[in-house]
């Protein structure tokens, strides 16, 4: 026995697909969230097969609550990094289909020799969307700005102290 499955048509004024949040977070590689204060980070989602940009912005707010990221041990299941006021990017994705996509994380943007990415492949479902702590990406590095000496301030083969604030990204 054949039988057939007909779909209803849609109409224009349907949306193209199913509305589905995605908070992603840069952090710094333990440590705290890239927040505003060093620049934050430029989040891209990509479709992953065709490399078509879903959505970008920036992530900015606060570097989250150090006694839960820093200080308590971790429990499975337990939120980390989604407290008041934590840095976080959320975006909402209109999909009519399941989608493997690339989440991109840039920064921190304030400190650009310091600048790092970080990336991860994964697989987006209509209607489920990822809170909470939302998808991680984990950037390393430190950021260093050096105040003395200015760059015009020595010759080369010159030997010279140097003063420099290092921070973890």
């Amino acid at each position: 026995m054949l039988g057939f499955l007909v779909l209803p048509q849609s109409s224009p004024e349907e949306p193209a697909g199913t509305p589905t949040k995605v908070l992603v977070r840069a952090v710094s590689r333990d440590a705290k969230i890239i927040g505003s204060g060093v620049g934050g980070a430029r989040i891209t989602i990509r479709d992953a097969s065709t490399g078509e940009v879903l959505t970008e912005g920036l992530q900015q707010g606060g570097t989250g609550d150090t006694d839960s990221i820093m200080v308590r041990p971790h429990q499975r299941g337990t939120p980390v990094y989604d407290t008041e006021g934590a840095a976080g990017f959320l975006a909402t994705l209109e999909l009519d289909q399941p989608t493997v996509v690339e989440v991109i994380a840039e920064g921190p943007l304030g400190t650009p020799q310091s600048k790092q990415r970080a990336s991860k492949t994964l697989l987006l479902v209509p209607g489920q969307d990822i809170l909470g702590d939302g998808v991680l990406l984990e950037i390393h590095g430190f950021t260093v700005t050096l105040l003395e000496p200015q760059r015009s301030e020595f010759e080369s083969g010159q030997e010279l102290g140097v003063r420099a604030t290092v921070r973890m990204t």
